[in-house]
């Protein structure tokens, strides 16, 4: 049986505590995760302040060392536990990008050159982060979709767990259904919409957008922040319509969510997200109702008066993620990576895939400067309509 402990100083939205729980529930592989500290926002394992003795053990026994984000061998947070001394002795370590290297430099205190200069085996999540680490591995962000709360409120129990689904869309379609709410958006941080390329969800702005929706709809209406996910995902599962990242260009945990809870979820993804998104799920069919900022509040208006249809394009993002985001098929990326990482040196660990190599100059633009420039151009016309609206009411 192969050991992997896993460490993070931060929660990541969770991410790695549901990919710790996905290898011990899908895999033989033993998997444990040692947060910093509790946070008390997500579900923890191993909390290094509380047992710090516990994580010891565990990377001593381990055979595979996972960092996420913000940690390298030279990371102190867990000393005693020394990673550069623990790959001398045999150790297998991994790192794992969640988050774009300016920002990970900036936590880390170094330089995005020395970031980017680091020689371990890595993985990045299929989403923003990959277009910057070119050379990384990419790999899914998992959902337990068969966990009550990723469930949605008309769940009928006719799904294999972990697995596809083995009922018809004409046998969801017309179920009764107990929301509450019509719409539902969540966010951590209060940075507008272009302000930041990535750290930015447009809380302000797509927050000026329900209201003016609820205004002119009557419709209901729930924003949530700094709950823990336990509470966040109660809330959206009796919601109609989830809103993701409409800004940025990338999909987000929150719209995985959404999605397996059988909501309608708009989130804004560009040709680069959408193309992470095919190869991973296998699936040339965008789930997402795929909007940006600007066009948001007359297709959430259209739905509000669609009901109907609203409905239909959840039940079908429910099939989506059990058809093609199931845990039994993505948690394929990190079995397939640990082996490669037992059986080849650092040097010959197999990164980037081939269908997803941007390092030629006609790449890197499709697959990021161009999606930067329009971006930037989005932002010029927001702050001149802003200037506008200033001078003239």
């Amino acid at each position: 049986m192969i050991k992997v402990i896993h460490f993070s100083i931060t929660p990541l939205a969770g991410a790695p505590i549901r990919l710790v729980q996905a290898l011990n529930r899908l895999t033989s592989i033993n998997a444990r995760l040692v947060d910093l500290n509790r946070y008390d926002l997500y579900d923890h394992d191993v909390v290094f302040s509380e047992t710090p003795d516990l994580a010891k053990d565990l990377a001593e026994e381990s055979d595979i060392i996972h960092l996420h984000n913000y940690l390298d061998c030279n990371s102190t947070q867990f000393h005693p536990i020394d990673f550069a001394t623990l790959r001398k002795k045999g150790k297998r370590i991994v790192r794992h990008f969640h988050s774009t290297p300016d920002w990970i430099a900036e936590v880390m205190g170094i330089s995005e050159d020395e970031l980017c200069a680091c020689t371990l085996p890595s993985l990045v999540i299929a989403q923003y982060p990959e277009r910057f680490f070119i050379n990384s591995r990419v790999v899914p962000n998992l959902i337990p979709h068969s966990d009550m709360l990723y469930l949605p409120a008309y769940h009928t129990g006719s799904e294999n767990h972990d697995g596809g689904s083995n009922v018809k869309m004409d046998k969801v379609k017309n179920i009764t259904r107990k929301e509450n709410c019509d719409i539902f958006f969540s966010y951590t941080k209060t940075v507008g919409a272009f302000e930041r390329r990535w750290d930015t969800k447009g809380a302000p702005e797509t927050i000026a957008i329900l209201e003016r929706v609820v205004e002119k709809t009557g419709c209901t209406c729930t924003t949530v922040t700094g709950k823990p996910l336990g509470d966040v995902l109660k809330h959206k599962q009796q919601s109609n319509i989830v809103v993701d990242d409409l800004v940025t260009g990338s999909y987000h945990l929150t719209g995985l969510e959404g999605l397996s809870q059988g909501k309608a979820v708009l989130s804004f993804l560009d040709q680069r997200s959408l193309q992470l998104l095919r190869y991973i799920s296998g699936s040339d069919h965008c789930p997402f109702i795929n909007v940006r900022l600007e066009d948001a509040e007359k297709v959430l208006t259209w739905l509000l008066d669609n009901p109907e249809t609203c409905r239909d394009i959840g039940n079908a993002g429910r099939m989506w993620i059990l058809d093609n985001w199931n845990g039994k098929k993505l948690i394929q990326h990190f079995t397939r990576a640990y082996s490669d990482l037992l059986e080849s040196s650092d040097s010959d660990f197999p990164g980037r895939q081939s269908n997803l190599l941007t390092q030629d100059a006609v790449s890197h633009f499709f697959n990021k400067t161009l999606h930067d420039i329009v971006y930037n151009s989005r932002r010029e016309k927001a702050n001149s309509l802003i200037f506008w609206n200033s001078i003239h009411g």
